[in-house]
């Protein structure tokens, strides 16, 4: 909806073009724009820095006040040289002059800078004027205009270099002399409305990236590296980890809200053109000056054309609002020519060795040629059924997940170093089922768990034990410890706490303070609903693991890692005993358990919620034996409850038996802590 509205008001600024245009042609006939001063200053001009007297504030604007400046070394101070017109500022290539908050626009604002600039012969790089914070460290958010090998290249990103323009002039920069260069800008996202004049000539550039689509501000970014939240405004000369124009001049920097059209780009930046091309007469105007004229007089002599570009601003300012709501994660794109890779001779990288092309391994299954040579390709190569390792892989890993072991018990290893499958067959046929499902992992799960192999019960015999302990032959049930992420979550299904929402940012539950100051970073834990997430919304940060899932076997994130060790430490005991998780699911528990009649129907069903079966008559006997141990020993000192009744967010009733609420949390500890709770069967 809303991009059709914009398309609506960019057509109805197209017809005001339209029927505005005989006025136009009258004033154009009737030679109105001799009027026009050629040494005029356009209008909506908002800063001007001229360096007269050494000020490095805005001319129109005393309290905007300039200054030197340098990401980690503030104390910088201007040099004052000769300017084009006065004074000028020398720069070294480091520093930058930081007019903040001058030069703050949105995607969707008009604007314009010019500025003049005297460019030392050997330099062939540099930014001369840019709003970002550092350059790779947050993608060229923002826009700049630079020198890049003698070309002017200009960038307006949301994250470069996809969510972008680029584009590189055709001209390159004169050097050891004074150039007025002026970037327009229309507010339109797109590469044509963003234009470079030099001296008041529009330069031809080339279109690199044309992609722009979200903001080019920061919104006053927050970051724990950064003291306060960030936005940059207009900088010239230099940037934090960036090139500058070292031994460079600037001069004359202004600022307009507006995208200057080409008669007022060269007012600003070569007066006698523009007066020469002033002086023509009607009949001596080409098809392009009449344009140009055209042009001028709708921005300056038509209302109706005004109102409706204010119009057209407003309306992409509801399409960038609505954009930037849309969560991105990053993707990976095609490049339109692919780069070419090369064998590095020693592993050095700057050693090209023999070119090298993108293929297959030929012994498993040779490259089609009717498929293109890219990821597509490639993802069809993958599960094409002529393939003969893909869907035994899949099907290999969801067996191991559900039995223990895989069918091929190196699931990670199907190559000369990995075990041959302890029933061929079986693997076959459970791969020919996955592909002719169309690949269905729910369906292949179905027919996992539904088979007899699987429902058989996981009690050995000695004689078994003697002849089959790993359980190759399949002739008794899986068994085996649940993961650190399923034991979370199952304390958190049985208690009632977890939150099912699907999808979303990672959240931070509890975890010990501190953790994170080994890296200088600190760990904000959650509130709310964000406690109770899946183990898999669970933050990871690769340094520092989160220790309750990490305890259990969980491996890093570093590189891939199809298969977990498996271990037993007393660790693992102490954190089912003492996370706060556990803790508070128990507290849970033992509160739900407060509603029954029956203390021993509570316990039953409290066992059944974590374990998934019905307790024995000794399990029973012996845990409602220590509900009354426990509550009888918090009755004498409730201030040994006061862990069992803290731990976490949840609070119970100061109208409940608190004693009362702590024994029953024991006793769901204990079942939480028990084989029966922690090992499937």
């Amino acid at each position: 909806y809303i991009d059709d509205l914009v398309e609506e008001k960019e057509k109805s600024v197209g017809d005001i073009v339209q029927s505005e245009s005989e006025k136009a042609k009258t004033w154009i006939a009737s030679e109105g724009y001799k009027k026009i001063n050629p040494k005029g200053t356009p209008a909506n001009l908002v800063a001007k820095v001229d360096f007269r007297n050494g000020s490095l504030n805005n001319v129109l604007n005393a309290s905007q006040k300039g200054k030197m400046d340098r990401q980690f070394a503030p104390k910088q101070f201007a040099k004052i040289v000769a300017g084009y017109t006065g004074k000028g500022l020398e720069l070294d290539g480091d520093a930058w002059l930081d007019l903040n908050p001058i030069g703050v626009y949105r995607r969707n604002e008009p604007f314009s800078i010019g500025i003049r600039v005297k460019i030392p012969e050997e330099l062939e790089n540099g930014v001369i004027f840019h709003k970002n914070f550092g350059t790779r460290l947050h993608s060229y958010r923002g826009y700049h205009l630079a020198l890049k090998e003698n070309k002017l290249e200009m960038i307006m990103a949301h994250v470069w270099p996809d969510n972008a323009i680029v584009e590189l002039s055709a001209k390159s920069l004169p050097k050891n002399e004074w150039v007025q260069i002026t970037m327009t800008y229309d507010g339109s996202s797109k590469a044509a409305g963003l234009k470079i004049y030099m001296n008041g000539e529009a330069l031809k550039t080339a279109v690199i990236v044309d992609n722009l689509y979200k903001d080019i501000v920061f919104n006053a970014y927050e970051d724990f590296i950064y003291n306060q939240p960030i936005e940059p405004g207009l900088q010239i000369g230099a940037r934090w980890r960036g090139k500058g124009i070292g031994g460079g001049v600037v001069d004359d920097i202004l600022v307009f809200d507006k995208e200057l059209n080409a008669i007022e780009a060269g007012q600003i930046g070569n007066p006698e053109k523009v007066k020469v091309f002033l002086a023509k007469n009607e009949s001596q105007l080409n098809e392009e000056d009449r344009k140009q004229l055209e042009t001028y007089f709708l921005s300056q002599n038509s209302k109706t054309y005004q109102q409706s570009l204010a119009d057209l601003k407003k309306t992409r300012r509801i399409q960038l609002d609505s954009a930037e709501r849309v969560q991105e994660i990053m993707v990976m794109k095609e490049m339109e020519k692919p780069r070419e890779t090369f064998l590095l001779e020693r592993g050095l990288y700057d050693h090209y060795g023999e070119q090298v092309y993108p293929n297959t391994p030929e012994k498993i299954f040779a490259f089609p040629d009717s498929l293109a040579k890219n990821r597509l390709g490639l993802a069809k190569w993958v599960t094409s059924k002529d393939n003969p390792l893909t869907a035994r892989v899949a099907v290999n890993r969801y067996w191991k997940n559900l039995f223990g072991t895989g069918i091929v018990r190196t699931v990670e290893d199907f190559g000369n170093q990995g075990e041959l499958p302890s029933h061929p067959a079986l693997l076959d046929w459970l791969a020919i089922q996955f592909m002719e499902s169309g690949w269905d992992v729910k369906a292949l799960h179905k027919l996992m768990v539904m088979s007899n192999t699987y429902r058989q019960s996981s009690f050995a015999s000695k004689k078994l034990m003697n002849i089959d302990k790993a359980n190759r032959l399949l002739a008794r049930g899986p068994s085996g410890r649940l993961t650190g992420e399923m034991l979370r979550n199952n304390a958190l299904v049985a208690s009632g706490l977890l939150n099912r929402k699907v999808g979303g940012k990672s959240v931070k539950p509890y975890q010990p303070a501190g953790l994170w100051k080994i890296n200088g970073a600190a760990y904000e834990e959650d509130k709310g609903e964000k406690l109770y997430r899946k183990s898999m919304y669970t933050i990871w940060k690769r340094s520092v693991p989160h220790p309750t899932i990490a305890t259990f076997d969980a491996p890093e994130r570093s590189f891939c890692a199809v298969r977990r060790q498996e271990t037993n430490t007393p660790l693992q005991a102490l954190v089912l005993m003492n996370d706060p998780t556990y803790v508070e699911a128990s507290r849970v528990l033992g509160y739900a358990m407060l509603q029954y009649s029956d203390p021993r129907a509570g316990i039953s069903d409290t066992f059944k919620k974590l374990t998934g079966r019905s307790i024995q008559n000794k399990e029973l006997n012996l845990l409602a034996d220590l509900r009354l141990e426990e509550y009888e020993k918090f009755k004498l000192n409730k201030s040994k409850a006061e862990g069992w009744l803290n731990s976490g967010e949840f609070r119970i009733s100061n109208d409940d038996d608190e004693a009362l609420v702590a024994a029953n949390a024991v006793v769901a500890s204990t079942i939480i802590n028990s084989d029966a709770a922690i090992t499937k069967r």
